[in-house]
């Protein structure tokens, strides 16, 4: 069990942040710390009565919890603290839902998109639950809070592999691309993954009907499950995964029409600016499939001269998928001028092998920039009275985007 007493580390991080406010919804005493705070989320926090503080020796009854970015600092926080026992995000939030009736947004992308949607949903149509969004929605928080045996619908993320600790009565899986090889080795291990998360799930496996490793991982399991027939464009899809986890959850059918207003998230085809002059949009995917699928909506969105900056994320995905990242940017964004930022390392240790020139070795075409360098080559562009309308696209999980978004933001 659990106390009342918390301490988050990396608190203002993406997933952090709502189990920080959910924690303290609950009537826990919550402090945090993050080295490097994104000043809106801390902002949010501190209104939700979540005091910063930097790290101290702290009293015994106090728990320690961490973001999986901190997770190779363990020795490290255990010696500032005094606190041998020390818990990963993922850990923490399955001991909460353990107690609660859990709809778990799975997969290896797709899962803030669909959880925010869901999360909308239930909000527009009044229903009774609490929520975690792993993302910032535009215009609702990013969580609700609910007692204990309500329904709670959240995004699981896989990567640490602290899904483990996860026993949902609904389990709506959107995908099983291989990606963090740094946990999974290949994707016979994250099948296995999925097949474990299925034989837990308490209630119903919910899946899109044309991925036939989610449906043949489904068959195995012998948890009932359905088969969603889900478009095959991502934004379609993802409506459609997101009103089954609300059908699933509540037995409400809502037509689909309950999505019109949704507003996004930031980081999710995010419109950082559209003038006379530029356009530049942001998104999170960070995976060859993820960038595939972005690519082909802001292609057909945006017409004229495009440029798209991606920022890989981790050496170990960088290494692994260098090849599947320099064929989606040379074929999908045909025509548009490539650069790709330095690798942001997350909590990696640097890999030579795993560089962002990794990418740009294996085509002529993309071109290895600095951000300095290549928001000097906007600039130019902006200045040229001869030059038309330029599209950006601003691609990675990383933080690049921080330093687009002021950029884009200067020039408004």
């Amino acid at each position: 069990m659990m106390g009342n007493k918390f301490y988050m580390m990396g608190v203002c991080g993406m997933g952090m942040a709502p189990l920080a406010a959910f924690l303290k919804d609950g009537g826990a005493d919550v402090e945090g710390f993050d080295h490097s705070p994104n000043f809106d989320i801390k902002s949010a926090l501190e209104k939700c009565g979540i005091e910063f503080s930097e790290p101290r020796m702290l009293d015994a009854d106090r728990q320690v919890v961490i973001s999986t970015a901190l997770a190779r600092k363990i020795g490290e926080i255990r010696a500032i603290t005094g606190c041998s026992s020390i818990m990963k995000r993922g850990e923490c939030w399955a001991k909460i839902c353990a107690a609660r009736r859990l709809t778990a947004i799975v997969g290896s992308h797709g899962k803030s998109t669909v959880s925010a949607m869901a999360a909308h949903a239930a909000i527009k149509l009044g229903l009774n639950c609490g929520y975690l969004v792993g993302a910032v929605p535009v215009d609702f928080p990013m969580h609700r809070y609910c007692g204990e045996g309500g329904i709670v619908i959240s995004e699981i993320d896989e990567s640490d592999g602290t899904i483990e600790n996860f026993r949902p009565e609904i389990t709506v899986a959107l995908n099983s691309d291989l990606d963090h090889t740094d946990t999974y080795g290949d994707a016979a291990h994250m099948e296995k993954m999925f097949l474990r998360l299925f034989m837990r799930t308490k209630k119903m496996v919910v899946y899109p009907k044309r991925n036939a490793v989610l449906a043949r991982i489904a068959s195995l399991s012998g948890t009932p499950s359905r088969a969603v027939d889900a478009p095959e464009d991502f934004m379609g899809a993802n409506r459609a995964m997101a009103l089954a986890a609300i059908e699933e959850s509540f037995a409400s059918f809502p037509d689909i029409s309950v999505l019109d207003d949704y507003r996004g998230l930031l980081r999710r085809q995010e419109v950082l600016c559209d003038t006379r002059k530029i356009a530049a949009v942001a998104d999170y995917a960070h995976h060859p499939n993820e960038l595939a699928s972005f690519l082909k909506w802001f292609f057909k969105k945006y017409k004229g001269e495009k440029i798209v900056a991606f920022q890989p994320h981790r050496y170990t995905r960088t290494r692994r998928f260098a090849s599947e990242f320099a064929e989606v940017l040379e074929s999908r964004a045909d025509g548009a001028s490539i650069f790709v930022l330095p690798v942001y390392a997350a909590s990696e240790l640097p890999d030579p092998l795993g560089e962002s020139s990794a990418i740009t070795s294996k085509s002529r075409r993309i071109k290895l920039a600095d951000p300095s360098d290549f928001f000097n080559m906007l600039s130019d562009k902006l200045n040229d009275p001869k030059a038309g309308k330029l599209n950006v696209a601003v691609i990675g999980a990383g933080d690049f985007y921080f330093s687009a978004k002021n950029f884009f933001n200067s020039i408004k």
